[in-house]
């Protein structure tokens, strides 16, 4: 390969594998938001997700 031959691949290569990263971490990030959904939503809960006839209830 000649030096515009490399220059033309890192200008295509570069921003192509920076997408690529990208879109990988969101898909890490959205996974990991999808994980903790439902923990975060029974902290969130409190009294009201109890049942009834627990022990301390009155």
């Amino acid at each position: 390969m000649t030096d515009k031959a490399w220059v033309q691949f890192l200008l295509v290569a570069v921003p192509v594998m920076s997408l690529i990263g990208a879109w990988l971490a969101l898909r890490g990030l959205g996974g990991r938001r999808d994980r903790t959904s439902g923990s975060r939503a029974d902290r969130n809960r409190g009294d009201e997700g109890r049942t009834k006839n627990q022990v301390g209830d009155r």
